[in-house]
């Protein structure tokens, strides 16, 4: 019977004695692993995603997409945002219409730009008046140059024409 006391309280004694895990270092390595992946992560991607029903002018342009205020001119309607503002009934009137201006596009984007100017003296930082126009490769010409003239209008003069550039 002393044999088994002896043999339990070796045991007991040798089970006291487990290294315990320091977990502070590995805190550090990965503190440090999840700082140089956050600094290197690159947000040069696509900033903007191209509608699911226009299809793009290809582009061998260098300059990256900007976060900006959106217009989509389609075949068949303009959406400023996910904000339908011409229609496709409107849409053929605006093709045959002889002013530049097209005044509901117009109000809906003055109407951005005055939320932006409030927004920057709230900030301290300025409006930059850039918009980007995603305008499908089948929209006449004069569709596209009066989108462009009514954007100026509204107070955006800085207008970028999303494109497609292949990889």
């Amino acid at each position: 019977m002393a044999l088994g006391r002896a043999a339990r309280q070796g045991r007991r004694a040798r089970g006291e004695d487990d290294v315990k895990l320091n977990i502070t270092s590995m805190m550090d390595m990965f503190t440090i692993i999840l700082v140089f992946l956050i600094k290197n992560f690159s947000t040069e991607g696509a900033i903007v995603a191209a509608a699911d029903n226009l299809t793009l002018p290809r582009s061998t342009v260098e300059t990256r997409a900007k976060e900006t205020l959106n217009v989509k001119v389609s075949r068949d309607n303009i959406v400023v945002e996910a904000r339908m503002v011409v229609d496709p009934k409107g849409y053929a009137e605006l093709v045959k219409q002889k002013d530049f201006l097209i005044p509901q596009l117009r109000d809906v984007l003055a109407t951005y730009a005055d939320e932006a100017r409030q927004l920057g003296t709230v900030t301290g930082q300025p409006f930059s008046g850039s918009i980007t126009i995603q305008g499908d490769t089948a929209i006449p010409y004069n569709v596209l140059t009066r989108v462009m003239y009514t954007c100026g209008q509204a107070g955006y003069p800085n207008m970028n024409l999303l494109v497609y550039r292949p990889e």
